[in-house]
């Protein structure tokens, strides 16, 4: 042996199964980063693709702008592209659709989300593209070739040549409304219909320093793409940025932190253990310095060892997955090609950050085993402190667990900086675990649709209006779109979850005593409601968004119940409807949404609707609150500044009853059905056999949404993947945190446990004892885990809160997998060692470092 560094391979080798559980550490740990960094960084380039396709390229934009803006744009030395569009009226196209045709500049072409299926774009003004689904019901039914006589954004009409058909837009077909596009050749030139221009800025610039100046030449009309710039970190709101910079760096700090906290404790423990053994180095000349090289050199092995392990594994397992994904048929996060960047700067970062934790978690223990005096080092002093009773002390709650409980709470003190070390673990494990739950959870309910509206593949509508060969509208006779047999037949496809019938109902405002009215809505938005005296009592006028529901949708309210009953029979006999009186409304003062009760209704209370739209106060209805829902089972989920309110038919009846057909032309007719699909099964055949029992309905259509929502479905369980896949590596770390330190510190006391057998205290004795300790440690570590992870939620729930209002949930199912687990992984951590124990020979444990 040249040097004393040689001993850290041979006591790595000695301690194969430690060394092992601290490379799965850092492997674990420096994967996790990498991979959370890989895959961040991917989502959003990717996000920032997805949102060029949806929404447009440009940057910021004036609406209307002025010809003279567009000049001063397309000079500005800090623009790219700066394109110009025209839109207008609408043409009426058959079955109630409608089609507005924009005139676009060739720049606005690649700056617009238009995109192209099949042709190409329109290059003069007699040229125009339109979506696939709108040429069959044009009158002409042109194809691609073919003419149309279309209405310009001037209000005159034109015929244009198809020379390009537009993939479907998302809804579009679904809303009746589509955009065609054709050449504007002149921005300059004047005309009745509105000017758009918009921008990008070139390479480099800094936008959000800019952004001002811009919104300087026109307040009013200034407006700009908000999520891309968001996503490109470049948002006006500069407290939007601050707030992702906050959260990110809060996550990426805490994984960091866990990868300190267990290389930390695998090294201050085996420092502890070899206190002896440094003690006797330093008696035969060993120098602090050599100790802590020593030391240092363990901890370089591991690293070289575990981080390019890590960086692969993240990697892979990050490959592995989305491969797995995409060949089971998903579309990675809705678009049509999901690249996995790889980075070099988060390939170095994460080297970076995985050594200086791994040399960080090591500099304790390594000052610590330098200083170490050779007399107490040889004596076997270490760590253990002699128990104290000048100290005032909590008695501990083992001491009411008897003899093993009392020795338990006795070992726990005296071995003040082991416990320090374990309960530390587990406070790491338990906090990471609540504050990504929380972020995970909280990003969900952001980003995916939880709506029952997710299901919706398929929606059958009638026609109330149809057209003449000459354009004119013909008036149809009300009656139900669909027959209840008819409805039962397709209830019985395979495939088929439920079909929600649909009605047009009337928009009531509901005169609400104004001491019904949430004060600290009326303290955001300002008075918004129109004032009535009604009966002799202050009242507001607060609109309602009326539904009738029938039986499948109350179902489906039942999972949103908070009070009261969704029973539509119940209902019905009472005259009561289900009520949402949450919102999620634009509050201008904080430049953000904000979720927040509108009404602070009760179930028993009473509505009084208002059934006119001249607020005829002679047409009030009543009806009772039944029920209360914390949103609405279907979209919208919350309305933006209005009640909802959902009733049964006979409910209906009663508040439609002597109505002028004005105010509810449709009565209780059924206008249409929501057909939903079962996760996983097969549209085709539903599909086929909806067409056939529209053709034979000549006043209505199918509408099918199927791709788009089976994409959106595929988004909701990507996201689901991703964030439990996420939360389980979070658990792995901490499992392997808390097993590595609770049996290591276990298995430092094999001597002190071979002499309490010694002295008669038999083995179930030990087991009771050691398990308590074992709670004991997650029952500290759960507590104070809990506080610091439920701090560091608020924490986030600031930022998040800053970007989209909501109220703070507190992180109940978190709290208690992570507690619950720390306390299970605590108490069976100490079976392993203990079976050991029971193996080993008793005289070999007592003459352990004699």
């Amino acid at each position: 042996m040249k040097s004393y560094g040689a001993l850290a391979g041979r006591y790595l080798k000695q301690q194969r199964r430690r060394t092992i559980l601290t490379i799965v550490g850092i492997i674990l740990s420096v994967a996790l980063i990498s991979a959370l960094a890989t895959m961040g960084q991917s989502m959003k380039d990717n996000m920032v693709e997805q949102t060029i396709y949806q929404d447009g390229a440009y940057h910021i934009g004036f609406g209307p702008a002025t010809p003279e803006q567009y000049e001063k744009l397309s000079g500005n030395v800090l623009l790219d592209e700066v394109g110009a569009f025209r839109q207008g009226k609408l043409t009426e196209i058959r079955n109630t659709f409608q089609v507005q045709l924009i005139e676009a500049t060739k720049t606005s072409f690649d700056l617009l989300p238009i995109h192209l299926q099949e042709g190409r774009l329109p290059q003069t003004p007699d040229e125009a593209v339109v979506e696939e689904w709108v040429l069959p019901n044009l009158a002409e039914q042109p194809k691609l070739g073919g003419t149309v006589e279309l209405v310009k954004p001037n209000g005159d009409k034109h015929t244009y040549k198809i020379v390009g058909i537009l993939k479907n837009q998302k809804y579009s077909h679904s809303e009746g409304k589509s955009k065609g596009y054709t050449f504007m050749a002149d921005p300059g030139a004047k005309s009745d219909a509105t000017l758009m221009a918009m921008a990008t800025f070139k390479k480099g610039v800094d936008i959000s320093q800019h952004l001002p100046e811009f919104q300087e030449m026109d307040k009013s009309a200034f407006f700009t793409n908000t999520r891309l710039l968001a996503l490109k970190g470049e948002s006006a709101d500069k407290s939007l940025n601050t707030a992702l910079l906050v959260i990110f760096g809060i996550l990426i700090a805490l994984v960091v932190l866990s990868t300190i906290a267990v290389i930390y404790n695998a090294f201050h423990i085996a420092v502890l253990e070899r206190m002896r053994h440094f003690g006797l180095l330093r008696t035969i000349g060993a120098t602090p310095s050599q100790i802590r090289k020593l030391v240092f050199r363990e901890a370089g092995v591991l690293a070289a060892i575990g981080i390019p392990i890590g960086l692969v594994v993240g990697y892979g397992a990050l490959w592995l997955v989305l491969w797995g994904m995409t060949s089971a048929g998903f579309r990675i996060l809705s678009l049509d090609e999901f690249h996995l960047q790889l980075h070099a700067w988060i390939m170095i970062g994460s080297v970076v950050v995985g050594l200086l934790a791994v040399f960080l978690a090591a500099w304790l223990p390594a000052r610590k085993a330098s200083r170490v005096s050779p007399v107490d080092a040889v004596k076997g002093a270490g760590s253990i402190v002699r128990e104290t009773y000048k100290r005032v002390r909590i008695p501990s709650l083992l001491n009411m667990m008897g003899v093993e409980g009392n020795m338990a709470s006795k070992n726990i003190r005296r071995n003040r900086s082991k416990f320090r070390i374990t309960a530390f673990s587990i406070v790491v494990s338990v906090m990471l675990f609540i504050v990504f739950h929380y972020f995970t959870q909280e990003s969900l309910r952001m980003t995916v649709d939880n709506s029952e509206d997710s299901q919706v593949a398929f929606q059958i509508r009638q026609s109330l209006n149809r057209y003449d060969d000459n354009g004119n509208p013909i008036k149809m006779d009300l009656k139900d779109a669909l027959s209840e047999d008819t409805i039962a037949q397709i209830e019985g496809m395979t495939g088929v979850k439920a079909v929600y019938r649909r009605y047009m109902m009337p928009n009531p405002a509901v005169i609400l005593p104004s001491e019904k009215v949430d004060p600290n809505f009326t303290k955001l938005m300002g008075p918004i409601f129109e004032p009535r005296d009604y009966e002799g009592v202050p009242s507001q006028l607060v609109y309602t968004n009326l539904m009738l529901f029938d039986d499948a949708r109350f179902k489906e309210a039942e999972k949103y119940l908070i009070a009261g009953t969704a029973d539509p029979k119940k209902l019905a006999e009472d005259n009561a409807v289900l009520i949402v009186q949450n919102v999620k409304t634009m509050v201008k003062s904080k430049k953000k949404k904000i979720e927040m009760p509108i009404a602070r209704l009760k179930v028993g209370d009473t509505l009084n609707l208002l059934m006119d739209y001249e607020f005829d106060p002679k047409v009030v209805r009543q009806v009772k609150v039944g029920g209360i829902l914390s949103q609405s089972p279907f979209s919208p989920t919350l309305q933006e500044n209005t009640l909802a309110a959902f009733g049964a038919k006979p409910t209906f009846v009663k508040l439609l009853k002597d109505v002028h057909p004005t105010f509810a032309p449709y009565g209780t007719t059924l206008m249409g059905v929501d057909v939903a699909v079962q996760d996983g099964a097969s549209d085709e055949p539903i599909r086929q056999a909806l067409k056939t029992i529209v053709a034979q309905m000549p006043n209505t259509q199918l509408i099918d949404i199927a791709q788009e929502q089976k994409e959106s479905r595929q988004f909701n369980l990507q996201m689901q993947i991703f964030v439990y896949g996420f939360l389980i590596v979070i658990g792995l770390i901490g499992s392997l945190n808390i097993i590595n330190t609770v049996q290591t510190n276990l298995l430092l006391r094999r001597r002190e446990l071979g002499l309490l057998q010694a002295v008669g205290m038999t083995m179930g004795q030990l087991r009771r004892m050691a398990s308590l300790e074992g709670v004991w440690f997650g029952v500290i570590g759960s507590f104070w885990g809990l506080l610091l992870g439920t701090g560091l939620s608020y924490l986030l729930y600031l930022q998040l809160n800053g970007m989209q209002g909501m109220p703070f949930r507190f992180p109940w199912l978190g709290a208690v997998i992570s507690c619950g687990f720390a306390l299970a992984v605590g108490l069976l951590s100490v079976q392993g060692p203990l079976r050991r124990m029971k193996k080993e020979n008793l005289i070999e444990e007592l003459r352990e470092e004699v």
